[in-house]
């Protein structure tokens, strides 16, 4: 019969600990950065993206980057982080947009010939 303290420290959760997390991103980091860059593709290629999560996957991060005239990619991460990273480095920010009529940018507190 089990007695409360063999079940001590056994517990399921859908999330990786904080060591397992740690020592994927060695293990990832171990294949040098020359090698992820080589993976990125173009410039600015890529018109969106974004990531999905795939459990008990060994990189469990997935990027989807959609390309303009062409199918989209997928690109896999150890962390959300690293795929966001990634994301922002392959997508154009978006401009920013005011409406002509009632939005201006608002004045610069320090600009002396603003009236």
């Amino acid at each position: 019969m089990r007695t409360g303290n063999d079940m001590k420290g056994k517990s399921f959760t859908a999330f990786r600990s904080a060591a397992e997390e740690a020592n994927t991103k060695r293990d990832n980091d171990a294949m040098g950065h020359a090698e992820r860059a080589s993976d990125e593709g173009g410039h600015m290629s890529s018109t969106e993206g974004r990531v999905t999560h795939v459990p008990g996957a060994e990189l469990p991060y997935v990027v989807v980057l959609a390309h303009h005239g062409s199918e989209s990619s997928e690109h896999r991460f150890a962390t959300m982080r690293e795929a966001e990273a990634f994301i922002k480095r392959n997508t154009p920010l978006p401009r920013e947009v005011l409406s002509k009529t009632y939005d201006q940018p608002a004045a610069d507190p320090n600009d002396t010939n603003n009236g």
